[in-house]
């Protein structure tokens, strides 16, 4: 209760549909804020993920044809450093 309040005086008060008591609601434009900065943190999210695994799947491709790669020039490679002639 605000210091200052006299007995009896009339205090709003917010109800859930248990009637437990609850915070004063948000205004109209306090929702529309909250509602726009959890959006962008969900797509944020969102983004955040789908780049994450696009970066992973890239790295696991590229780490697996650099293998293929030294496998191929370790049959291959010997036959370079020979000399014709």
């Amino acid at each position: 209760m605000a210091s200052g309040q006299r007995a009896g005086a009339e205090v709003p008060v917010w109800l859930d549909g248990r009637g437990d008591l609850v915070m004063e609601p948000l205004s109209p434009t306090e929702a529309a804020i909250e509602s726009g900065l959890m959006g962008t943190a969900a797509a944020l999210g969102v983004t955040g993920i789908a780049f994450g695994t696009g970066a992973l799947a890239g790295w696991r491709l590229e780490r697996r044809r650099i293998d293929q790669w030294g496998r191929e020039w370790d049959l291959v490679g010997p036959e370079c450093g020979h000399k014709t002639g």
